[in-house]
């Protein structure tokens, strides 16, 4: 008799030969529709949907494993399209996207997110340390307007708020919201769309931005106004730094899909992986969006609470932590189950080996 182990290790296996087949009826089916397959293929082809169906919904409710139920969302969703209209034309639903759909895509793809994240933090470590001790790192990394620019700071004793009011009163808190936000989305979509080079010009980019913001910041604590420059930078700058990341991570997932685009061609993989990378960048606007506003209109505060460099940098670090908690449990937090139709679009090279069940 088999033990309990083996009868799950059993089904198990089985779960995976139907979903296998029922992708090798996909890829069949992918171009000329259900037509190419005779009458029997066809109903097992439904019937394996109402199976992977069934499947999907109980590992919803029994398994924690993000990466298989992403499989079975896009394998049922493939299926679907197939079986009821062809290609599904999808509404699109705000409230599930940018509270389901953006959250359980970076979940999925936190891998990328931890390399460029370790791409852009490590280097800004060592420049840091580096900095501290000698501030010439400072003028080797930076460029000439920025060397003025920390000159200007450190010749200067006012409040954090007081960089960013002089420039509010000059152009308005909108436009200096709007100016902020296109400089920062340029260089986030700049990490994303670099992917394409085989991850090269993304790995740069981080590696770079690391590198410099490492040495600004060991500049400041070397002639102690560390905090100084955290109180004026920390409202904003910590979101977009965390948006920028994020940004990165997307430009991996597409530039991963050109070196190892597993059993698909290399052009579909691209594909499959760009459109999970857009609605990180999605998630990516959002935060830049917010970031820019408060840059705009909360940064230049000299007055009241946002006058001492803590409560400025408490700002920061909390305006940061709602942004994590959206992305790792947001469609949770909102009580929102994953739909069906939100499943990856047909083609992501997921359907090709699905994880263990």
């Amino acid at each position: 008799m088999l033990n309990a182990t083996d009868g799950h290790s059993s089904r198990a296996q089985d779960a995976r030969q139907r979903w296998a087949r029922l992708t090798e009826l996909i890829e069949r089916c992918d171009r000329p529709g259900l037509k190419v397959l005779a009458p029997e293929e066809l109903e097992e082809f439904a019937r394996l949907y109402r199976r992977a169906a069934g499947d999907l919904a109980a590992t919803r409710s029994r398994s924690g494993d993000e990466r298989l139920v992403q499989y079975l969302n896009d394998l049922v969703g493939r299926a679907h399209g197939l079986l009821y209209g062809g290609r599904v034309r999808r509404r699109l639903h705000p409230r599930e996207f940018f509270l389901a759909t953006i959250p359980r895509t970076f979940r999925a793809t936190w891998r990328f997110t931890a390399v460029a994240a370790a791409v852009f933090l490590l280097p800004a470590l060592a420049t840091y340390v580096l900095a501290t001790g000698n501030p010439a790192w400072g003028d080797a990394l930076f460029a000439p307007s920025l060397s003025d620019m920390v000159q200007d700071f450190l010749s200067r004793d006012v409040p954090a708020g007081q960089w960013y009011a002089d420039s509010q009163s000059v152009i308005g808190a909108d436009n200096l919201s709007g100016h902020i936000f296109t400089n920062n989305a340029t260089l986030a979509l700049g990490a994303f769309a670099l992917g394409i080079t085989w991850c090269l010009g993304t790995l740069y980019l981080l590696f770079s931005n690391g590198l410099m913001l490492g040495a600004f910041l060991g500049v400041f604590a070397h002639y102690d106004r560390l905090m100084d420059i955290c109180g004026m930078v920390a409202p904003h700058g910590v979101l977009e730094i965390f948006a920028i990341i994020v940004a990165g991570g997307a430009g991996l997932k597409i530039g991963w899909a050109v070196i190892a685009p597993g059993d698909l061609p290399r052009a579909r993989a691209m594909v499959a992986a760009a459109r999970e990378a857009v609605r990180l960048v999605a998630g990516v606007v959002v935060m830049l969006a917010v970031a820019a506003a408060i840059e705009g209109f909360l940064s230049p505060q000299t007055e009241g609470l946002l006058q001492a460099n803590e409560p400025r940098v408490l700002l920061g670090v909390t305006v940061w932590l709602v942004a994590i908690a959206w992305l790792l449990a947001g469609d949770r937090l909102a009580g929102r189950r994953a739909r069906v139709e939100d499943a990856p679009v047909a083609g992501s090279a997921s359907v090709r080996a699905a994880p263990d069940a």
